[in-house]
């Protein structure tokens, strides 16, 4: 991938904290500098810009938050790390054996993170334990990657298609929605999926 797709793809998929429906009143957001190795941080206004809030990442890629705990992925070091809001307690190996991962997404039970060496959806339950690889199959080069309470949505990049499974990896459906551009970045609520298009440079919905 060159550089210039990864910086897209970093951009595309910072995210907004407290991972709540309404901002709670220290939110913040997130994102990951893969040039730099770092994840930042920012106030909801902009304001409070911390670039090297969390250092010493492998090529960052994709951010998510909870209420505790900010994820990310190591794309080069084969990672998913973790750490707490505040930038404490960094754990660049809190999940190992990812394929260059570049997507991540958290609900209430599980952290999902985009293998797209393998094609493969991973999964693990929050504390890290009982990592899945292979949790869902059959997608073509992953980039993005959102959850719901009822489903899990990917951006697969060799096909220009948008996947969906059930949340708990049943029934794949790799070709949920086609017709995308080189989608990398996903986000979902409750009406609509949304996705960009790295070429030509626009936001596709449904």
């Amino acid at each position: 991938m060159t550089g210039k797709l990864r910086l897209t793809l970093a951009s595309v998929l910072a995210v907004a904290a407290l991972g709540a429906i309404a901002p709670a009143a220290n939110a913040y957001v997130y994102w990951a500098n893969n040039g730099t190795g770092t994840i930042g941080r920012s106030n909801l206004d902009g304001t409070g810009v911390n670039q090297s809030l969390i250092t010493d990442g492998r090529y960052p890629t994709g951010v998510a938050v909870d209420g505790n705990y900010i994820y990310w992925t190591n794309n080069t070091g084969s990672s998913i790390g973790r750490a707490n809001l505040d930038g404490t307690g960094v754990d660049q190996s809190f999940i190992t054996g990812a394929t260059d991962p570049d997507g991540i997404a958290v609900d209430g039970n599980h952290i999902y993170w985009a293998n797209n060496g393998t094609g493969n959806i991973g999964r693990a339950n929050l504390d890290g334990t009982s990592p899945n690889q292979s949790f869902i199959t059959g997608a073509s080069a992953p980039r993005g990657l959102a959850v719901d309470g009822n489903y899990v949505y990917w951006t697969s990049y060799g096909t220009d298609t948008i996947g969906r499974a059930n949340i708990d990896g049943t029934s794949p459906n790799p070709s949920f929605i086609t017709g995308a551009s080189y989608p990398i970045g996903i986000a979902v609520d409750g009406n609509y999926v949304y996705w960009s298009n790295y070429d030509p440079n626009t936001i596709g919905r449904a």
